[in-house]
């Protein structure tokens, strides 16, 4: 049980961290690509873009040094099974209920913290949301026939990580020289063209996104090296195991469901999983954050009765793709695009243009 609060208080601290910094930066991706596209400007794009790099880089060097084993990760981002149905209809949803809820998941907890009561109405929505398409049959009745025939197997290659595909196996003595060859192809351009933009350079920006980048490597390295392990360990002798233990980092798609299921069952220790810790952590992180920068205010901020509709229908949208998805723009986007999975590229990409046509639908009505 040390070891279990040890781990669970370990993942609160660096939770506290990412949202302290989240709350500082504004960090939001749609946030971001809505300022490019009405030429507001391109810094807290790049913030994103340098975040996912630094992860990109710093997750394929802790698997490369052999410090954690990325295979089977929870959720497991490099199966074999390549659902791309999934990761194209979902990513496009995602997106699309980004725009209409100002945000995703994360970027509504850090709003949470600042004291935004629409957040508030939105995470639960989206929470609710992500319960039901987890918890229930709804995904299985609904949307399972209509994406199950999309998808292939890399059984050759046993893992859809881009080094694996590109060597055909994932059994081969140079792999993690050949992810860690890809992520720093993947990431120097990014980290070039970003710190050519003065806005970026700011520390507020650059720091922003290097310790995020860092925080999303420390959490594959909490639950997959040597805490995480003897976590594992331990919980084969616990009468009530801990749930969710394995190799992960951070996505608030399936753990805001698994912080409704907490909520309904709150009798045991063992319902506290990395995923809900981060999504409380977060929003403590941010509260302490605009408090001390005296940025926290306590605002409704609904517009109207069709922003109320609008934002909700945006929420549901958001719970449905980032479960449809397997991820959204944490899970995915940072954490699932550093361990190199195909799919993650693909679902960052469907993101990236449900948010883009949801901003253009936006702008014209």
């Amino acid at each position: 049980m040390d070891v279990l609060v040890q781990y669970l208080l370990l993942v609160l601290v660096l939770s506290m961290v990412f949202g302290a910094v989240a709350q500082i930066s504004q960090f939001c991706p749609v946030g971001g690509l809505r300022e490019v596209m009405s030429n507001q400007g391109a810094h807290r794009l790049w913030t994103y873009l340098v975040a996912i790099a630094v992860a990109m880089m710093g997750v394929t060097l802790i698997e490369f040094f052999q410090w954690v084993d990325l295979t089977g990760t929870k959720p497991n981002y490099r199966a074999e099974e390549f659902a791309y149905g999934r990761y194209i209809l979902g990513g496009f949803i995602f997106g699309f209920g980004m725009v209409l809820s100002m945000g995703c998941g994360m970027r509504n907890l850090v709003r949470v913290g600042q004291g935004s009561l629409k957040a508030i109405l939105l995470v639960l929505v989206m929470a609710l949301t992500a319960y039901v398409m987890t918890k229930t049959s709804v995904y299985a009745d609904l949307f399972m026939p209509i994406v199950m025939p999309f998808s292939v197997n890399f059984s050759a290659a046993t893992s859809q990580d881009l080094g694996s595909l590109f060597l055909n196996s994932n059994r081969s003595s140079d792999i993690e020289s050949t992810r860690l060859a890809i992520a720093l192809i993947i990431s120097l351009p990014i980290l070039y063209f970003a710190l050519k933009n003065p806005q970026f350079r700011k520390p507020r920006y650059l720091l922003s996104a290097l310790i995020i980048g860092l925080a999303i490597t420390a959490g594959f390295y909490l639950t997959g090296a040597e805490t995480g392990q003897t976590l594992i360990a331990e919980a084969e002798f616990m009468e009530v195991p801990p749930l969710g233990l394995g190799t992960q980092s951070y996505s608030f798609a399936a753990p805001m469901a698994d912080t409704v299921y907490a909520v309904f069952n709150p009798s045991s220790l063992s319902v506290i999983t990395f995923g809900v810790v981060a999504v409380i952590g977060l929003p403590l992180g941010a509260f302490l954050s605009s408090v001390i920068r005296k940025e926290f205010k306590t605002e409704l901020g609904f517009f109207s009765r069709k922003d109320v509709l609008l934002s909700i229908l945006g929420a549901v949208l958001v719970g449905v793709g980032s479960v449809l998805a397997m991820g959204c723009s944490v899970g995915h986007g940072l954490t699932g695009v550093s361990t190199l999975a195909l799919g993650s590229f693909l679902a960052l990409f469907s993101i990236a243009l449900g948010a883009f046509v949801g901003i253009k639908l936006e702008a014209r009505f």
